[in-house]
């Protein structure tokens, strides 16, 4: 495992001797979290135990986002958040901030472009000069002074006077704001993102040599005479999974799915495996990414590209027509891709184009429907929202927005992963005899909690769907109302809604099942490129095959919900020192603790980061439409106004109360809803209403609009 991160005291609970005096001599216990700052200047401190502390803007003292901290509660209302304030930073979140650079009336100053810091930090004489200065680009910057409007990286100082601004030195000037590729560098370096890897990452991967295809035989399953092949979207560099499909004489599907196997070049401990522990996750952009791993491993020894012996790790399963997995091997294995099909080509395939491997593609689209309707008898959940697809000209700017498509040769390849990850799950949740399952990683999806999806219902009765929920909330619920508003001009506005009642899913140590998919078991297995998770699951289910089961299996048998039965990893049997092995199993389910901790954060951050980046060439694009018109749904009201999310691109503005001429309105919170205090007229969420684009704010990420002609609904 990843060296252990270092030892800090528990988060969300009460600090010994930490009791603090205000007015009235009254103690008050200090509780630690780590602060997450909004836009408009406030912040919540996130405990691991109990509710979030909002912060209000006053309250703030010297914290700012990420920061972890000490806070004491103000204020404790029954059914509300409790109120606090920052009495302490324990420890600084972003140590360098991107900002631009400016002068005040003589004094040099960097304004964030991050509005989570909103503060401009105040730059000393002796902070401004620089030996050398970095480009955008990557190349040395002649002038050791910042020009007005540079784009810089300023390091924070120390800061313990909140009436004053804080302060920091300058250690790099990137450029301008309008450079080519500014924009994803901003997002990157305010996300904590490193676009580049470090010097030895790079020379341990360059390292790594191509295997011994011979050697690796000798204990891996050969594969390569299956007709396997990978599907992935036209621009995909790097081929991951690949799959494979036989009916056998028994007239049971054997479906194959191949994974890279990444554990094979990636050693723990290593210099490549601390930093991808450290990234988490590669991060996902409009046209770039930043990776988990280096090319060396992602696009070439990982990469399952097409006539090429490659490493593998397999899962395959022997399933009925209805979609019941009866029997399963986990193998590591040596494949061959026999062809490199994106989704448009498998589409076309699925609907009539002739192909050499049609059949095969036919079978697996079989297959693929037998394994989605196998799910919905369980109340899986089937969301199928779109979202907005952009595309970029060779300088980087918008010139197309529409909703992505969901083909179904997306379905068929998202089937095939969940099976295949339903089947590892299962394996590793049994018990060795009488011994409880081996720590593992898995991916848990609790159940909403019943005041998210109270409102959730209240909004559905408010656009005219009346849904009850007979007992405990199940996944069945969910998949009924999606049934429900299959076909309704809201759909789409409503599945979000739903999505967004949800909790998030993260990793675990503990299996609670994943609630949206309705199994009783899930992990992350097919995608250990893109993800330290999988990594670290390839990695278990070898440690454990290896040290062999505690007592002899039986044979495998048909397994649908909660029955994780059937045949499993390779291994032999023998006895086991149970003392030893639970000792083990302590300190293994330690690390692992620490690494789901690490990979649910890093998960968030770069949706995080993704969405920042979206959202700013959304804005870029629909600056060029300031004067048209669109169709579009409230997606929110507040008291300044209402949220509109325009229906074909997907994107997001605001109506501001004061276009709202014709009358004074006034908000409805528990209604979602303004209505005009002398006509009546009302504005609800989920309504569709027409707008106009006013302005765009690029700067700010912000889009104004208001009523276009026949534009309300009442």
């Amino acid at each position: 495992m990843p060296e252990p991160l270092k030892a800090r005291k528990p988060e969300g609970k009460t600090q010994p001797g930490s009791k603090r005096r205000n007015r009235g001599d009254r103690p008050k216990l200090s509780i630690d979290g780590v602060l997450s700052v909004n836009a408009k200047g406030f912040g919540f401190v996130n405990v691991d135990e109990g509710d979030d502390i909002f912060i209000p803007l006053d309250n703030l003292h010297t914290a700012m986002d990420g920061d972890r901290v000490s806070a004491e509660i103000v204020r404790a209302v029954t059914g509300r958040k409790r109120v606090g304030r920052i009495t302490t930073v324990l420890e600084q979140g972003s140590s360098q901030i991107v900002g631009l650079f400016r002068m005040n009336n003589g004094t040099a100053q960097v304004v964030p472009t991050d509005e989570r810091f909103n503060k401009p930090f105040d730059i000393p004489h002796n902070g401004l000069s620089l030996e050398k200065s970095i480009s955008a680009g990557g190349s040395a910057k002649s002038g050791s002074f910042p020009e007005e409007g540079d784009l810089v990286v300023v390091m924070r100082g120390k800061w313990t006077d909140p009436s004053r601004n804080p302060s920091g030195r300058i250690v790099q000037i990137l450029g301008k704001p309008d450079d080519p590729g500014m924009d994803l560098r901003i997002v990157a370096r305010n996300s904590g993102l490193a676009m580049e890897f470090p010097e030895e990452v790079d020379e341990e991967a360059a390292r790594l040599g191509a295997p011994d295809i011979r050697a690796e035989l000798s204990r891996r399953e050969d594969l390569r005479d299956r007709l396997c092949f990978t599907i992935d979207p036209e621009s995909a560099k790097d081929f991951d999974d690949a799959v494979s499909l036989v009916q056998l004489d028994n007239g049971l599907f054997e479906l194959g799915v191949h994974i890279a196997d990444v554990s094979h070049y990636v050693r723990e401990g290593s210099a490549l495996d601390r930093e991808a522990f450290d990234r988490g996750t590669s991060v996902y952009f409009v046209n770039a990414v930043v990776p988990m791993l280096p090319e060396r491993i992602s696009n070439d020894l990982c990469s399952l590209r097409q006539d090429e012996d490659r490493l593998a790790f397999s899962v395959v399963m022997q399933i009925d027509s209805r979609g019941i997995i009866h029997d399963y091997r986990i193998r590591e294995s040596i494949i061959r891709s026999k062809r490199r099909f994106t989704y448009q080509e498998v589409e076309d395939i699925i609907h009539g184009k002739e192909h050499q491997h049609s059949k095969t593609i036919h079978l697996m689209m079989l297959l693929s429907l037998a394994l989605r309707r196998s799910r919905e008898d369980m109340g899986s959940i089937d969301f199928d929202i779109p979202v907005p697809e952009i595309s970029l000209d060779g300088n980087g700017l918008p010139f197309e927005v529409c909703p992505s498509e969901r083909l179904e040769a997306n379905r068929l390849v998202e089937e095939f992963m969940l099976a295949a990850n339903l089947t590892v799950a299962r394996h590793m949740a049994r018990r060795d005899g009488d011994l409880p399952p081996r720590p593992f990683i898995y991916r848990i999806h609790e159940k909403p909690d019943e005041k998210t999806m109270r409102e959730f219902l209240e909004l559905l009765e408010r656009l005219g769907l009346s849904y009850k929920i007979a007992g405990d909330l199940e996944p069945e619920d969910y998949r009924k109302i999606l049934d429900i508003i299959e076909n309704l001009e809201f759909k789409d506005f409503a599945e979000k809604v739903a999505l967004r009642s949800m909790t998030k899913a993260v990793y675990s140590t503990d299996n609670k099942g994943h609630f949206g998919l309705a199994f009783d078991a899930y992990t992350h297995f097919t995608s250990p490129i893109r993800r330290y998770a999988d990594l670290v699951v390839h990695r278990l289910i070898k440690a454990y095959a290896a040290a062999g089961p505690a007592v002899k299996e039986g044979n495998g048998r048909a397994v649908k919900a909660g029955d994780g039965s059937a045949r499993s990893v390779s291994g032999a049997p023998g006895s086991v020192d149970i003392a030893a092995r639970q000792r083990q199993d302590a300190e293994v389910l330690a690390e692992l603790r620490r690494i789901c901790d690490q990979c649910s954060k890093r998960e968030i951050r770069a949706t995080q980061a993704e969405r920042e980046y979206s959202r700013i060439k959304s804005m870029e694009f629909l600056a060029g439409k300031v004067g048209e018109s669109y169709n579009g749904i409230i997606a929110g009201v507040s008291s300044f106004g209402f949220f509109v999310e325009l229906t074909h691109y997907l994107i997001e503005g605001l109506v501001h109360g004061s276009e709202l001429k014709d009358d004074h309105y006034e908000c409805d919170k528990d209604n979602d809803s303004l209505t005009g205090a002398e006509n009546g007229w009302t504005f609800r969420r989920g309504e569709p209403v027409r707008i106009s684009i006013e302005s765009v704010s690029r700067g700010e990420k912000k889009a104004d609009g208001g009523l276009a002609e026949a534009g309300r609904t009442g």
